[in-house]
């Protein structure tokens, strides 16, 4: 009898898949990366999901194959291996996707085959891809250039690839993976550092996060960011900034049969249910006299949940700029109920369609709110006890000790905010002034006449605002050389060109002596 028993199951086997030489291989390996498969093509075969795992079924596909002409890079043996690839491959396997005797990807199989009839590479293994490092196999390659699907049987070779994979799986401390929510199969997060940590470990925690704080902290970026960094670490292993131009596209654009891992939109007063969950729009080819025609339409998230159920192998990112400048609660409406990932996959029926809608657990929310604006105070308590919620504040240190005429930025702002917390009233806190304001490509302001700039135009209007019409608040954030009290009015003619000396002058006296 066996030694691991009657009802052991079977030890994985190792099947070599390649090489990805000649005619496609620039779409060959990109698209069972990015679609989390091991595929070869011959969409003309139609699906062979039937084949019977006899000699009669390796008949009938030779005869599919005279009809069709073959597989036009394959030659020799592609009748048995084509029918191998379809039948043979189970739950558990290792697949290594081959480029001479390069190791491309080592892949675990995930479900028998199925036929994906928009792709030219129509024939198909979900894999998990335990490892996208390339590596080579030690003596000579197991794949010739006639090779469409082999089985790996020379143990030296399997155990190079089982060490690739243990240190694979093995990271170092600062690179340490995020447990999953579950859900999307795929890459093993690393720790994101600093802030963006802290963002992915409450997406994973909670599913939906918001970043809150005064103007210019850098919600937006932070938010936006981080989605990016996730997404691409997710769907292909590495840092957004490592991404080749076709992987950034499908992260940030998308393709015309699929969308982006990543989608941006912005609340504001007229944003709707109707955009956002589903309702009635007009159609566009109406009849021009009479009553216009109207059509139930989709909204944004409801058709990213669609496409995220279709793809449950990757992570979507919904980045909602402006969060509270919406009615959130008629904007989300039953969302409500299905956003805790305790109820994720829990089905709601959709009052105007009446269709069963379910939230994805592939799917994470991510939202900025201005505290200048509305404070978090004032949302539903229904809907802050299911996001997590992190406070970004102005961090004047990040300005370093860059200066602009003598005027050191980081101090200049620090003082500045000290006045508006004592001046503005008891909501100081949440209006101050972030840091950002006195960034321009995520470095600090390098020159004097910019920073003007950006205290004229953006700084003045911000506090104007704080202060409306008490022009005694006003003098004591700018001063009494900037702001006329009297007149009730600002000097904008000290930031022309030949009166810098004396605006600089005026600002310096706001900072620290």
């Amino acid at each position: 009898m066996d030694a691991r028993g009657p009802h052991a199951p079977a030890p994985p086997r190792y099947w070599c898949l390649g090489p990805l030489e000649g005619q496609g291989p620039a779409a060959h390996w990109p698209v069972m990366r990015e679609a989390a498969c091991v595929a070869v093509e011959g969409r003309a075969l139609g699906d062979l999901s039937g084949l019977e795992p006899t000699r009669e079924g390796l008949k009938t596909l030779g005869s599919l194959l005279g009809r069709c002409g073959g597989l036009s890079p394959r030659e020799g043996k592609v009748r048995e291996q084509l029918f191998d690839f379809v039948l043979k491959p189970r739950e558990d396997d290792r697949v290594i996707v081959m480029r001479g005797r390069r190791v491309l990807g080592v892949g675990r199989v995930e479900g028998p085959y199925f036929f994906e009839p928009a792709s030219e590479f129509a024939h198909r293994h979900r894999v998990r891809w335990l490892s996208l490092e390339e590596f080579s196999l030690p003596g000579e390659s197991p794949v010739t250039e006639r090779t469409l699907l082999r089985e790996l049987d020379a143990l030296e070779s399997i155990l190079a690839v089982e060490a690739h994979l243990e240190r694979v799986r093995a990271p170092t401390p600062e690179a340490r993976p995020r447990p999953s929510r579950g859900g999307a199969r795929g890459h093993v997060l690393p720790a994101l550092p600093g802030l963006a940590g802290r963002v992915q470990e409450g997406l994973e925690r909670k599913g939906q996060l918001l970043l809150y704080g005064p103007p210019g902290t850098g919600k937006t970026f932070l938010a936006e960011r981080t989605a990016r960094e996730l997404a691409a670490h997710a769907a292909f292993g590495r840092p957004f900034e490592a991404l080749g131009p076709a992987q950034r596209e499908a992260v940030l654009r998308g393709s015309d049969t699929e969308g982006p891992l990543v989608r941006v939109c912005c609340f504001h007063p007229s944003y709707g249910y109707e955009d956002f969950i589903e309702g009635y729009r007009p159609v566009a080819d109406g009849p021009r006299e009479g009553p216009p025609r109207f059509a139930l339409r989709d909204g944004l998230f409801k058709r990213l949940c669609l496409e995220a159920r279709r793809r449950p192998h990757q992570r979507f990112y919904l980045v909602i700029d402006e969060f509270n400048r919406g009615d959130v609660p008629r904007i989300l409406g039953e969302l409500l109920t299905v956003l805790e990932p305790g109820k994720r996959g829990r089905e709601v029926l959709l009052p105007l369609s009446g269709a069963p809608f379910l939230v994805p657990e592939n799917v994470y929310l991510l939202g900025t709110m201005n505290t200048a604006d509305r404070s978090i105070a004032l949302l539903d308590a229904a809907l802050r006890r299911r996001f997590a919620f992190l406070e970004l504040m102005p961090e004047p240190e990040l300005l370093g000790e860059a200066e602009v005429e003598g005027l050191a930025l980081g101090p200049w702002l620090r003082a500045l905010n000290q006045r508006i917390l004592a001046h503005v009233g008891r909501d100081g806190r949440n209006l101050q002034v972030g840091h950002a304001y006195l960034l321009e490509r995520e470095r600090p302001l390098g020159d004097f006449p910019r920073f003007a700039r950006v205290v004229q135009e953006e700084l003045v209007p911000l506090l104007e605002e704080y202060c409306y019409e008490d022009w005694g608040a006003l003098e004591k954030l700018l001063g009494d050389v900037l702001v006329d009290r009297e007149a009730r009015r600002v000097r904008h003619e000290l930031f022309a060109p030949e009166h810098q000396a004396a605006l600089r002058d005026a600002l310096g006296a706001l900072g620290p002596p």
